[in-house]
């Protein structure tokens, strides 16, 4: 049986497997380990004789392609692993002089690791493994923690002998947790230890109770890291018995945005507790996730987040250009999903409209210009009915009930400058910062207001950074609702 506090590569490592199928390795394998790397990559290293050979085809280098090469690993008791995607990128030979012979040693990347321990039974829990659990929060559930050994000696036992017995250990306990009901399913987020968790940053896990699908469990974390501030990162997931023992697992490279996502600011976009800035209550931790899991589909948030988190991870120039495309995504989504409510085109009549373009393509048929100047007036005739982004950005709010602050107005004007190739006046650096700080603070308010998961956000374009309704612009004066401390 595997602890719950860490991933099972040790259940491969130690478990009698062998590689019965290299694929682009160089065979044969005479022992191998798995680990992970300090970018928290999948990494498998082999070890062979100095002669080995790679049966794979030579790749040139700068070839673009979907990498699905295996290789399959199979233990005495006949379990296979799969480990996909697999990328060799270094191989050395080194002489051991104990056993005098040459050793290759391989390393390779591996996409995911696949294994299925036990079949026939519906798995009772399933933990999703997560780095970048921010530990500064005060979590409102606690974890017990009771580590224990027992040694047991028995002294001639075949003649009346005696059996010692002693044990020792330790204890822990903290609020580390936070026991959520998501659509139905029991949640828990918990919070580890780093010396469980060797080479993790900020070492976590999301325990469900039953086994909701990869997709569902997929949105929890999602919209977990949207509530929290802090992008959770992947690294897999197993699969226990109602006895805690391990039944499958898939554990995978992690993407934490080339580590970027470990260097932001936790800055959850609305208060969860409201005596401490940091502090967790369920009810509103439990509203913000089932609100965007609920809407997850007709807002697009797999989408909308990952354009979101690589926007706070974008250098402060080109930032505004990413904040701008999060906020008219959601835009499109939110008209997409209400079409009656928000006017796209200036001319809905069909009818009319018709009678309009063919007025229009009669004037550049009937001009003096060139042919080629002509077809490209006709290419943009259909554009001419498209509603301006302001004015719909400017409808939506209203429908929204979100009032812009003249700062937060500015900062989606100037949105596209880097884009556009404009440059950054000298001194204006403050001003470009205070501009991607509004950004955020417009994306939070309109998600937030969209889904429904809160009624209050962080204006954190304000010192102080003050809790303020929805309806209200973020604004140099400071605001702080009372009830509220740090």
């Amino acid at each position: 049986m595997i602890g719950w506090e860490r991933e099972p590569f040790e259940l491969i490592n130690e478990g009698h497997f062998q590689v019965t199928k290299p694929g682009p390795l160089h065979a044969p394998v005479h022992s191998f380990s798995i680990r992970r790397n300090e970018k928290l990559d999948i990494i498998l290293e082999t070890r062979g004789p100095a002669d080995a050979k790679s049966s794979a085809p030579e790749v040139p280098s700068g070839t673009v392609r979907l990498n699905t090469d295996t290789v399959e690993l199979t233990n005495i008791a006949g379990i296979k692993a799969v480990l996909s995607g697999i990328q060799p990128y270094s191989f050395k030979t080194s002489h051991h002089y104990g056993e005098n012979r040459h050793v290759l040693t391989e390393e390779a990347r591996a996409h995911r690791i696949d294994a299925v321990i036990g079949v026939g039974k519906e798995p009772a829990y399933i933990i999703d493994w997560v780095d970048n659990v921010p530990g500064s929060f005060h979590w409102p559930d606690t974890i017990r923690t009771d580590v224990s050994t027992i040694t047991t000696r028995s002294i001639a036992e075949n003649n009346d002998g005696i059996t010692l017995t002693s044990s020792e250990g330790r204890e822990g306990f903290g609020k580390h947790a936070a026991k959520l009901v998501v659509a139905g399913a029991t949640v828990f987020l918990c919070v580890l230890d780093r010396e469980e968790a060797d080479g993790r940053l900020r070492p976590g896990c999301i325990i469900y109770v039953g086994a909701p699908d990869q997709e569902f469990r997929k949105r929890v974390r999602n919209a977990l890291s949207f509530a929290l501030g802090a992008f959770l990162v992947d690294l897999g997931s197993v699969a226990y018995t109602d006895e805690w023992a391990v039944q499958s697992f898939r554990l995978n490279s992690a993407y934490s945005i080339g580590r970027r996502v470990f260097d932001l600011q936790v800055l959850h976009p609305a208060p969860l507790h409201m005596n401490w800035q940091h502090g967790i209550d369920r009810v509103p931790l439990n509203r913000i996730v089932n609100a965007i899991v609920e809407k997850y589909d007709e807002i697009d948030f797999g989408n909308l987040g990952w354009a979101y988190w690589h926007a706070l991870c974008a250098t402060p120039h080109i930032a505004g250009v990413h904040f701008g495309a999060a906020i008219e995504a959601l835009q499109r989504r939110y008209i997409a999903a209400n079409p009656t409510k928000i006017q796209t085109k200036i001319i809905d009549d069909r009818a009319l409209w018709s009678k309009f373009s063919d007025a229009v393509d009669g004037v550049i048929a009937n001009s003096a210009l060139p042919e080629e100047s002509k077809a490209a007036l006709r290419q943009n005739i259909g554009s001419l009915n498209k509603v301006h982004q302001k004015a719909k950005m400017d409808a939506l709010l209203r429908d929204l009930g979100i009032v812009l602050g003249p700062e937060e107005a500015l900062a989606w004007k100037r949105r596209n400058d880097a884009a556009h190739g404009n440059e950054m006046e000298a001194g204006g650096e403050l001003s470009l910062i205070q501009d991607n700080k509004l950004l955020k603070v417009v994306f939070h308010r309109m998600l937030l207001r969209i889904t429904n998961a809160s009624d209050l956000y962080f204006d954190y374009a304000t010192p102080g950074f003050p809790i303020r309704r929805l309806v209200e612009p973020s604004s140099s004066a400071s605001v702080i609702l009372p009830g509220r401390s740090s």
